[in-house]
Order: C-alpha cells, then sequence, then structure tokens
C-alpha cells in the first residue's frame, strides 16, 4: 500500500505541472512565437503590418500612465524606429505561463532623427526591457512593458 505522504507528493506534482498547460485549444508554443514576433518583426523591422489580424478588437497597451488602443501602441512602436532607423532588437529569453508570455529583450540604434522623444544627436542608443503579452483565443489581448531607462544610454 502506497504512503499518503507519496500520494500528496504525485498529486502535487500533477497539480504544479497541469497550471504551465495553455488552456484548451491555445498553443503555448505559438503564443511564445508571436510575442517574439511582435519584437523581433514590428519594432526591430518596422514591419508592423505583418502582424495585422494577430491582435484581439478589444487590445489594450497598459502604460505606467495610461491604456492605449493597439493604433496607439503601434505608432509609438513607429515613432521609435523613426528615431533609430538601425534599431535592432534581440530577444534574451522567453517564457510561456497558461495564457501569458514573457519576454526579455535589447534593443540597440543609432539615434538619427528627432523623433519617440529623441534628439535625433546622432548618438548609437541601446535599451533594456521586459514585455508581458496576455492571449486570448490565439489572439494578444494585452500588453505590459516595461523599459529599463537607465540602459537608454550611449553605446
Amino acid at each position: 500500500m502506497r504512503s499518503p505522504s507519496l500520494a500528496l507528493l504525485g498529486a502535487t506534482a500533477l497539480l504544479v505541472a497541469c497550471q504551465a498547460i495553455p488552456p484548451a485549444g491555445v498553443n503555448g508554443a505559438d503564443q511564445e512565437q508571436l510575442a517574439r514576433r511582435v519584437l523581433l518583426e514590428c519594432l526591430g523591422q518596422g514591419r508592423c503590418e505583418a502582424l495585422e489580424g494577430r491582435y484581439a478588437a478589444d487590445f489594450i497597451a497598459h502604460g505606467a500612465s495610461a491604456n492605449y488602443t493597439l493604433a496607439q501602441d503601434t505608432a509609438a512602436t513607429r515613432s521609435w524606429r523613426a528615431a533609430m532607423p538601425d534599431l535592432a532588437v534581440s530577444i534574451e529569453r522567453s517564457m510561456v505561463d497558461k495564457d501569458m508570455v514573457a519576454v526579455h529583450w535589447k534593443a540597440a540604434g543609432t539615434n538619427t532623427v528627432a523623433a519617440g522623444g529623441l534628439s535625433g544627436n546622432g548618438e548609437r542608443m541601446g535599451i533594456e526591457g521586459m514585455t508581458m503579452f496576455r492571449f486570448a483565443g490565439g489572439r494578444i489581448a494585452e500588453e505590459w512593458s516595461v523599459l529599463d531607462v537607465a540602459t537608454l544610454r550611449r553605446l
């Protein structure tokens, strides 16, 4: 006969494992790939149109002091791309937890144009950030980004 402590340990391990599985019908690997694409293609290459249809109709980007629509979020991204046309983005790591994907990224470029709150002084700059994406029905429903402003400096 199995001891009660082993049965409890097995049930606890199963519960923990199940918590990491995305909801039925949602593929965590697909969510992770899409989250990475947002940063690499839209921010990194300026190809935001490649992601059309990948966002929920009621998408919201949560900022430090306000929330933004997809159009406003895309405009802000395009503004950064305008300020640093050679902006390159790298993904440091990412992880999936149910309907959420977290991505740690870095970006660097030359600030050649006054846009996106940057002066256009010709300096090479870099920044690091974390973005959390929440998915609903296979589409991006919400986004939270935190930028390490201290890393926004000359390289």
